[in-house]
């Protein structure tokens, strides 16, 4: 144990804080300005790891966490704070990446949230195995299950969902449950022993909203309605698109915020009447089906075959005939058009050098970045500040009570 009095303003993405009183040591479970009892948990040639134990002099942002297994499952981080200083520290470690990796001093322009709490459309149920499998979620850094009657992040159907499989005979080698859910509800089963009566249990105990099960080897067949998630992508001008996913393609978890992302965008792109545009990793189609009604042309760009065939499902719905898919690794895209307008939300390891480049060559009057991480966002931001400036930076608090944040940069040619 040793006593260690946190840097006033020193929060760090990964969800812990930062102490150089004594050395380098970054903290689990502390806010910036308290005085912790803290014990070392890990130590490394250039800094240490700890966890708070005990609060000498606590903020008062302090708050009481509402889960009773906060600190043991592994998917949030700062449900000791107040949502109020949750949203000021992410805009703190926006700021510092900008300055410290970018060089660019210019600072968040506004943060958009949403709510705190039961906002997840998409689960990852962990099962432990044995006959009576414990499900919930994985401790942090393990692969022991920690369960969970109830989850805060969940919507109430998933939470629903969550009661009805605890204790269930019938899930005896799964492992995983991946759940989705909007107008309707689809279920992926993963794991040694799935097979067809496991898929007609999940049928049978009635989740709201059903219309699929499906597991690995029946991924192209399924046992009622379609093995897909149905929701709506509507904004002021576009009410009412039909948006499907599948479990194996990409799904933004917190669609109420995702929709105000996606009318964001298209108020910062301004109008885009004529103009063509690019949507790189543009998934099934978030960004590029509201912005089709009124753009010449757009492509999507997405190597993932489950995304890219949701967004193909999306288009003949929609019966969009101005968007195309290219499926392909944008790095290797050999299209050499030029584009009036990029979207460009990459994973959480942002852009390679060949993508920097290949971006570049685009040519684009004006760069929508849209980033899971603000370190990587930084990165990428300088690289491309020669051509470009960069305002204005969003914060979207997409994931309260996580350390996660997404930030919108629009870069505009110079």
């Amino acid at each position: 144990m040793k006593t260690l009095e946190l840097d006033s303003l020193a929060p760090i993405y990964g969800g812990m804080c930062l102490s150089r009183l004594d050395g380098v040591v970054f903290i689990k479970g502390a806010i910036p300005g308290e005085k912790v009892l803290a014990e070392l948990k890990e130590t490394k040639r250039d800094y240490s790891i700890a966890e708070a134990i005990e609060i000498l002099n606590g903020s008062s942002d302090r708050v009481t966490p509402r889960c009773r297994v906060y600190g043991m499952c592994g998917g949030c981080h700062y449900q000791h704070i107040s949502y109020e200083r949750q949203l000021s520290i992410k805009e703190e470690i926006v700021n510092d990446c900008l300055r410290r990796i970018a060089k660019i001093d210019i600072p968040v322009d506004g943060t958009i949230a949403g709510s705190q709490w039961n906002y997840r459309r998409k689960v990852q149920f962990k099962l432990s195995g044995g006959s009576t499998p414990a499900i919930g979620f994985y401790r942090e850094g393990t692969r022991d299950v920690v369960g969970v009657d109830e989850c805060a992040l969940l919507n109430a159907g998933l939470n629903r969902f969550l009661m009805k499989l605890k204790g269930a005979r019938f899930l005896n080698g799964v492992r995983e449950v991946h759940m989705l859910t909007g107008k309707t509800t689809v279920a992926f089963l993963k794991g040694p022993e799935v097979d067809e009566a496991k898929l007609e249990f999940m049928l049978d105990i009635g989740f709201d909203g059903a219309v699929g099960a499906l597991a690995p080897d029946y991924h192209r067949t399924h046992l009622a309605g379609e093995a897909y998630c149905l929701l709506t992508i509507g904004d002021e001008l576009n009410q009412g698109i039909d948006y499907t996913v599948s479990p194996q393609g990409f799904f933004q978890s917190n669609w109420e915020l995702n929709q105000v992302l996606v009318g964001k965008v298209k108020e910062l792109l301004g109008d885009v009447s004529g103009k063509r545009v690019i949507d790189i990793y543009g998934g099934a189609g978030n960004f590029s089906l509201p912005l089709s009604k009124t753009a010449k042309e757009i492509t999507i760009v997405e190597d993932n075959p489950y995304s890219a065939a949701d967004g193909e499902r999306n288009i003949a719905l929609g019966n969009f005939n101005n968007i195309t898919y290219i499926t392909k690794s944008f790095e290797i895209m050999r299209e050499n058009k030029t584009y009036d307008v990029a979207i460009v939300d990459p994973p959480r390891i942002g852009l390679t050098k060949a993508a920097i480049g290949k971006l570049l060559s685009l040519k684009a009057e004006t760069i929508a970045y849209i980033s899971c991480n603000p370190s990587t966002f930084a990165r990428d931001a300088a690289k491309l500040q020669d051509r470009y400036t960069l305002s204005p930076v969003i914060l979207i608090d997409m994931f309260p009570n996580t350390y996660h944040c997404e930030v919108l940069g629009i870069f505009h040619s110079r």
